[in-house]
Protein backbone atom coordinates (compact mmCIF):
# COMPACT_ATOMS: atom_id res chain seq x y z
CA UNK A 1 0.00 0.00 0.00
CA UNK A 2 1.74 3.28 -1.29
CA UNK A 3 2.19 6.46 1.32
CA UNK A 4 2.20 9.69 0.36
CA UNK A 5 3.10 12.70 2.79
CA UNK A 6 2.62 16.35 2.43
CA UNK A 7 4.77 18.74 3.61
CA UNK A 8 4.24 22.34 4.20
CA UNK A 9 5.65 24.70 7.44
CA UNK A 10 2.80 24.67 10.21
CA UNK A 11 0.84 21.53 9.02
CA UNK A 12 -2.33 23.93 9.41
CA UNK A 13 -3.04 25.40 5.59
CA UNK A 14 -1.34 23.73 2.74
CA UNK A 15 -0.65 20.38 3.67
CA UNK A 16 -3.86 19.24 5.56
CA UNK A 17 -5.71 20.94 2.49
CA UNK A 18 -3.38 18.86 -0.25
CA UNK A 19 -3.98 15.37 1.73
CA UNK A 20 -7.30 15.93 1.63
CA UNK A 21 -7.53 17.06 -2.15
CA UNK A 22 -5.41 14.28 -3.00
CA UNK A 23 -7.36 11.91 -1.51
CA UNK A 24 -10.28 13.19 -3.44
CA UNK A 25 -8.37 13.47 -6.33
CA UNK A 26 -7.09 9.24 -6.05
CA UNK A 27 -10.86 8.64 -5.14
CA UNK A 28 -12.19 10.27 -8.27
CA UNK A 29 -10.17 8.25 -10.54
CA UNK A 30 -11.03 5.01 -8.93
CA UNK A 31 -7.33 4.80 -7.72
CA UNK A 32 -7.58 2.74 -4.08
CA UNK A 33 -5.13 1.51 -1.90
CA UNK A 34 -3.05 4.91 -1.26
CA UNK A 35 -2.33 6.07 2.31
CA UNK A 36 -2.37 10.42 2.20
CA UNK A 37 -1.39 12.08 5.31
CA UNK A 38 0.36 15.53 5.87
CA UNK A 39 2.73 16.98 8.69
CA UNK A 40 4.81 20.92 8.73
CA UNK A 41 8.16 21.07 9.41
CA UNK A 42 8.02 23.64 12.32
CA UNK A 43 4.22 22.48 13.24
CA UNK A 44 3.48 22.48 16.67
CA UNK A 45 1.68 19.26 17.31
CA UNK A 46 -2.24 19.03 18.23
CA UNK A 47 -3.26 22.30 16.16
CA UNK A 48 -6.11 22.28 14.21
CA UNK A 49 -6.35 23.09 10.64
CA UNK A 50 -7.06 27.14 10.08
CA UNK A 51 -10.59 28.28 9.82
CA UNK A 52 -10.13 29.16 6.46
CA UNK A 53 -8.36 26.12 5.12
CA UNK A 54 -11.68 24.82 6.69
CA UNK A 55 -14.34 26.73 4.89
CA UNK A 56 -12.04 26.93 1.52
CA UNK A 57 -12.51 22.95 1.27
CA UNK A 58 -15.92 22.66 2.21
CA UNK A 59 -17.18 25.54 0.25
CA UNK A 60 -15.31 24.95 -2.60
CA UNK A 61 -14.87 21.00 -3.08
CA UNK A 62 -17.24 19.26 -0.57
CA UNK A 63 -14.16 17.93 1.80
CA UNK A 64 -14.11 18.04 5.98
CA UNK A 65 -10.56 18.61 7.70
CA UNK A 66 -12.45 18.98 11.08
CA UNK A 67 -10.56 16.47 12.57
CA UNK A 68 -7.38 16.94 11.22
CA UNK A 69 -4.17 17.85 14.17
CA UNK A 70 -0.86 19.25 12.72
CA UNK A 71 2.04 16.95 13.33
CA UNK A 72 5.95 17.97 13.40
CA UNK A 73 7.75 15.71 10.59
CA UNK A 74 10.40 13.60 11.74
CA UNK A 75 12.68 10.83 10.49
CA UNK A 76 10.16 8.09 11.35
CA UNK A 77 7.63 9.39 9.45
CA UNK A 78 10.37 9.79 6.12
CA UNK A 79 11.62 6.51 6.52
CA UNK A 80 7.72 5.24 6.64
CA UNK A 81 6.41 7.17 3.37
CA UNK A 82 6.99 6.20 -0.43
CA UNK A 83 6.63 9.95 -1.43
CA UNK A 84 7.09 13.05 0.60
CA UNK A 85 5.94 16.49 -1.61
CA UNK A 86 7.05 19.49 -0.52
CA UNK A 87 4.78 22.76 -0.86
CA UNK A 88 7.65 25.02 -1.88
CA UNK A 89 11.79 24.35 -3.18
CA UNK A 90 13.00 25.60 -0.16
CA UNK A 91 10.63 22.84 2.08
CA UNK A 92 12.39 19.65 0.19
CA UNK A 93 15.42 21.51 0.33
CA UNK A 94 15.07 21.54 4.25
CA UNK A 95 14.01 18.02 4.44
CA UNK A 96 17.00 16.76 1.90
CA UNK A 97 19.45 18.37 4.21
CA UNK A 98 17.21 16.99 7.47
CA UNK A 99 16.50 13.13 5.82
CA UNK A 100 19.56 13.23 3.05
CA UNK A 101 19.13 9.40 3.76
CA UNK A 102 15.66 9.86 1.97
CA UNK A 103 16.12 12.29 -0.52
CA UNK A 104 15.05 9.69 -3.65
CA UNK A 105 11.71 9.98 -2.10
CA UNK A 106 11.39 13.71 -1.15
CA UNK A 107 10.09 15.75 -4.19
CA UNK A 108 9.37 19.76 -4.51
CA UNK A 109 5.42 19.39 -5.78
CA UNK A 110 5.97 21.63 -9.03
CA UNK A 111 8.76 18.79 -10.36
CA UNK A 112 6.08 16.64 -10.70
CA UNK A 113 3.78 18.66 -12.75
CA UNK A 114 6.35 19.21 -15.91
CA UNK A 115 9.42 18.03 -17.10
CA UNK A 116 10.28 21.72 -17.42
CA UNK A 117 10.00 22.26 -13.69
CA UNK A 118 11.96 19.70 -13.29
CA UNK A 119 15.07 20.45 -15.32
CA UNK A 120 14.98 23.80 -13.77
CA UNK A 121 15.17 22.44 -10.41
CA UNK A 122 17.81 20.22 -11.13
CA UNK A 123 19.83 22.95 -12.72
CA UNK A 124 18.99 25.10 -10.08
CA UNK A 125 20.21 22.95 -7.50
CA UNK A 126 23.35 21.91 -9.16
CA UNK A 127 24.47 25.70 -8.61
CA UNK A 128 28.27 26.57 -7.36
CA UNK A 129 26.22 30.28 -6.96
CA UNK A 130 22.25 30.01 -6.93
CA UNK A 131 21.82 33.52 -5.58
CA UNK A 132 24.10 34.55 -8.69
CA UNK A 133 21.33 36.44 -11.15
CA UNK A 134 21.12 33.77 -13.47
CA UNK A 135 19.77 31.64 -10.65
CA UNK A 136 18.11 33.87 -9.64
CA UNK A 137 16.14 34.38 -12.37
CA UNK A 138 15.81 30.63 -12.90
CA UNK A 139 14.15 30.45 -9.67
CA UNK A 140 11.54 32.92 -10.13
CA UNK A 141 11.16 32.68 -13.54
CA UNK A 142 10.60 28.55 -13.88
CA UNK A 143 10.62 27.32 -10.10
CA UNK A 144 8.34 29.91 -7.74
CA UNK A 145 5.26 29.77 -9.75
CA UNK A 146 4.64 25.97 -9.06
CA UNK A 147 5.28 26.85 -5.44
CA UNK A 148 2.02 26.71 -3.32
CA UNK A 149 2.42 29.92 -1.35
CA UNK A 150 1.09 29.93 2.49
CA UNK A 151 -1.91 31.56 2.74
CA UNK A 152 -1.82 31.71 6.64
CA UNK A 153 -3.66 34.64 8.13
CA UNK A 154 -4.96 35.83 4.53
CA UNK A 155 -9.11 35.93 3.92
CA UNK A 156 -11.21 32.96 2.39
CA UNK A 157 -10.71 34.04 -0.97
CA UNK A 158 -6.84 33.60 -0.63
CA UNK A 159 -7.66 29.89 1.07
CA UNK A 160 -9.67 29.29 -1.81
CA UNK A 161 -6.83 30.37 -5.02
CA UNK A 162 -4.42 28.16 -3.04
CA UNK A 163 -6.99 25.36 -2.87
CA UNK A 164 -7.63 25.61 -6.48
CA UNK A 165 -4.13 25.50 -7.17
CA UNK A 166 -3.23 22.28 -5.13
CA UNK A 167 -6.41 20.62 -6.79
CA UNK A 168 -5.15 21.59 -10.01
CA UNK A 169 -1.45 19.78 -8.67
CA UNK A 170 -3.02 16.72 -7.37
CA UNK A 171 -5.20 16.27 -10.33
CA UNK A 172 -2.17 15.86 -12.41
CA UNK A 173 -0.49 14.01 -9.28
CA UNK A 174 -3.39 11.32 -9.36
CA UNK A 175 -3.44 11.25 -13.70
CA UNK A 176 0.48 10.11 -13.44
CA UNK A 177 -0.38 7.62 -10.56
CA UNK A 178 -3.31 6.42 -12.63
CA UNK A 179 -1.42 6.08 -15.99
CA UNK A 180 2.43 4.55 -14.33
CA UNK A 181 0.94 2.88 -11.15
CA UNK A 182 3.78 5.23 -8.95
CA UNK A 183 5.34 8.74 -9.50
CA UNK A 184 8.45 9.16 -11.37
CA UNK A 185 11.51 8.03 -10.03
CA UNK A 186 13.99 10.88 -8.83
CA UNK A 187 16.84 12.28 -10.57
CA UNK A 188 18.57 14.02 -8.40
Amino acid sequence: MPKMLFVCSGNTCRSPMAAALMKKALKDRGIEGWIVSSAGLMAVPGIPASENAKRALLEDHGLKIDDHLSRTVDLSMVAEHDYVIAMTLRHAQWLISRFGQHKDKIYFIGELLSDEVKNAVAEYLSAKDPYSLRYMRLYEEKIKPYEIEDPYGSDLEVYKKVAGQIWQYCSKIADLIKNEGHLPPKTL
